[in-house]
């Protein structure tokens, strides 16, 4: 059942007409045969339903000469038997209730809750009593949304689209390759009607270094010598230009399609393989264009070959093999078909854009917090030589996709970005920039397969709305912020969508936090700030072994100091490097303070050594834990006092008291320190001699510590 808001009608109460005939848990025929039987047993008892008097003998009362143990309630036919009733289920007299939505009538046996799953009129209602109520109830920003929000505009595409069992396809285009004369004519030309739409096909052709198969075998059925392979180039652009290149200058809507033959064993002419890893018999398309929707290429496709198949028609030769359309229709699209480029877009004002590509804007923090130091191509670029934010994006992996919007896994680039000569567009709507949000598969470790274009389209749609969001711009048609052009029109449609508080500001938070702590942790060693300091001086990517080598400890130490040094290092497949650039940035202006705490603990343990050498081995302190103390229990680096567990028993309060402060001086006179530092350090845990506890924490201590007593221990 679909989940609702309470404001929203009760799914059951679709039906509507009838009195209720019976319970949730009784049928018509199980009623009657029970309440039959109660009313013999009722009249045998000489009673209309009133409690029965214990004395009567029901022996004096004879039994009904009714013949029936059961009627039909509705229509008062009387049975002999459990299974004549059973049998009378459909009783032409018994009520019916109507569906609301579709008008079907139901009886009281009927369940409700399967005819709602079927009927396509309550399911229509339903969802928009759903999407009224969520529009109602939700803020904006609360989580997975369905209203309507701005359509972007697909951009640039790419992918390799993939078909078994169609060199019928390929060898029908070698033959249209023999029947044009490209040397007198160029490029065969030929009109496609497509979208509603008039379009020009250019198909050409170029070598492509594939070696003949040596073994026509290698070919399946198809009995034909490849003396030199060739891959065929079918171009598709408006029919308003003369030339594909001609409307790539002015960056209209085009498609184009490489097609390269296919077939086991294929291999280079410098004898190198060629991937076909699944054994194709066909054809690999390597598909590229701009502003169509993603999944019309395959449409594309399979319609200018139909066109050029049409075309070879009209050469007039007897014999030729037919280019074989069917075999690359979009149903028979190979499974390893994928995508390796795609981007949405939306076109907004120019002058509300300014947070999307600040300094300390939406980009620039998402690949400040998200990105890593120096890894891969996560990063941001700014390039305002042609007006400020002309070109402006930020990068991020796989692994951080799914930080920024929970349940995303796609490496993305978010992009802010002008023409290419923007003062030449200047009263145009083309002088406003683009926002948009694409596909970065280079860094993606795994593969984005045509049959998941939803997830891809999904992704790349929630990534632009959210950016739109996070930079306070309208996520619904709005033309006061968004600018029509030629393919993007300011439209909206409803749909479900994950829109989220922007997470920026938290992530943030809990990396100056993790900054904090390394400046200011007191269980730092020499190593880990030595270790962030190489990072932070030539980039983190490298591998443990290396930075033990460059800052001259054990690999052991290297390893340790990491663990110690937490989420502020991202360590994984043998490299190391700062988990963001926000994190590496903070490191810098702290690492000083964190390399004087370091200094500081250093000197103390100086001080240490310089006490151990005065008292030797039999200082006063450790003669009096010694004597007294039964164990100690140290802290364990997160900030807690070592506790001083004591093994001896005072006689009373006042004698503990006594004890404790005599431990306090002994350890003030080895460790140099005042006497009330002492309450920093240990907290007290005692038994009496009564068996009764006597236990001191911090600042119980503190108290009962003299305040101006101190002691300058003489090192001889």
């Amino acid at each position: 059942m679909i989940g609702v808001s309470e404001d929203v009608d009760d799914p059951l109460d679709f039906l509507g007409g009838a009195e209720p005939v019976t319970s949730d848990d009784q049928d018509s025929v199980t009623n009657e045969v029970e309440n039959t039987e109660a009313n013999r047993i009722r009249s045998s008892a000489g009673t209309d339903g009133a409690d029965l008097d214990a004395s009567d003998d029901e022996s004096e009362h004879e039994e009904p000469a009714s013949k029936f143990v059961a009627e039909c309630r509705w229509c008062r036919v009387g049975f002999e038997s459990e299974e004549d009733a059973g049998s009378h289920e459909d009783c032409s007299k018994e009520p019916v209730s109507a569906c609301r939505f579709c008008g079907e009538e139901h009886t009281s046996r009927d369940d409700p809750e399967d005819h709602l799953y079927s009927c396509d009129e309550y399911q229509r209602y339903r969802e928009k009593e759903v999407r009224n109520s969520r529009a109602r109830t939700m803020h904006s920003g609360g989580g997975l949304d369905t209203r309507q929000f701005i359509d972007g505009q697909p951009h640039e595409f790419s992918a390799y689209l993939k078909y078994d069992n169609a060199l019928s396809t390929y060898f029908g285009l070698v033959s249209l390759y023999k029947m044009h004369d490209f040397e007198e004519y160029g490029r065969l030309r030929a009109g496609l009607e497509f979208d509603d739409q008039d379009w020009n096909i250019s198909f050409g052709f170029k070598n492509c270094g594939i070696k003949a198969p040596e073994d026509d075998s290698d070919l399946g059925p198809w009995d034909w010598r490849l003396e030199d392979p060739i891959e065929f180039l079918i171009y598709v652009y408006p029919s308003a230009y003369e030339s594909y290149a001609a409307a790539g200058q002015e960056n209209r809507q085009r498609a184009f399609f490489n097609v390269s033959p296919r077939w086991p064993n294929i291999e280079s002419v410098n004898d190198n393989p060629i991937s076909n890893p699944h054994d194709l018999l066909g054809v690999d398309v390597d598909v590229k264009g701009s502003y169509f929707e993603f999944d019309q290429y395959a449409d594309l496709f399979h319609d200018a070959l139909n066109v050029l198949r049409e075309r070879q028609t009209e050469f007039g030769w007897n014999s030729y093999t037919s280019i074989d359309a069917d075999a690359c229709h979009p149903e028979q699209t190979h499974e390893s078909s994928n995508v390796t480029d795609a981007e949405y877009y939306v076109r907004v004002a120019k002058e509300l854009t300014g947070k999307v590509y600040a300094f300390d804007g939406t980009l620039h923090r998402i690949s400040l917090l998200l990105g890593r130091e120096r890894a891969g191509y996560s990063k941001t670029v700014r390039d305002d030589r042609e007006c400020p934010g002309h070109y402006h994006t930020a990068t991020i992996g796989a692994m951080r996709a799914a930080a920024l919007v929970g349940g995303h896994e796609l490496p993305k680039e978010f992009k802010h970005y002008h023409m290419r000569k923007p003062d030449a567009n200047a009263g145009t709507a083309l002088e406003n920039p683009k926002l948009g949000v694409s596909f970065q598969h280079g860094l993606y470790d795994d593969t984005m397969y045509w049959d998941d274009l939803d997830r891809l389209e999904r992704e790349l749609d929630e990534g632009l709305l959210n950016l739109l969001r996070w930079s306070d711009l309208p996520t619904t048609p709005d033309h006061q912020v968004f600018v029509a052009d030629d393919y993007f029109s300011v439209t909206g449609s409803r749909r479900f969508r994950k829109i989220i508080e922007n997470p920026l500001p938290r992530i943030a938070q809990q990396q100056d936090e993790e900054v904090r702590r390394f400046a200011v942790a007191g269980n730092l060693t020499e190593t880990d700030v030595d270790l962030v300091d190489q990072l932070l001086t030539d980039g983190g990517h490298h591998s443990p072994a290396d930075l033990a080598e460059r800052i001259g400890v054990h690999i052991s130490t290297c390893y340790k100091s990491l663990k110690r040094l937490g989420s502020i290092v991202q360590h994984d497949y043998g490299s190391v490097e700062l988990a963001s650039k926000h994190i590496a940035q903070g490191v810098v202006e702290h690492i000083d303070s964190a390399r004087a705490v370091v200094e500081n603990t250093l000197e103390e343990a100086a001080d240490d050594l310089v006490r151990a050498e005065t008292f030797g081995d039999d200082d006063p302190w450790s003669r009096w834990l010694d004597h007294y103390v039964d164990d100690v229990h140290e802290h364990d680096g997160s900030g807690n006092r070592d506790v001083l567990e004591f093994g001896w028993k005072p006689s009373d309060r006042h004698d503990a008291k006594r004890l404790i402060r005599a431990g306090a001086m002994k350890w003030a006179q080895v460790a140099g320190e005042d006497m009330p530092r002492f309450a920093r350090e240990f907290e007290i845990e005692m038994t009496l001699a009564d068996n009764s506890r006597f236990n001191l924490d911090w600042r119980a201590l503190k108290k009962l510590l003299p305040r101006n007593y101190s002691v300058t221990p003489s090192y001889g």
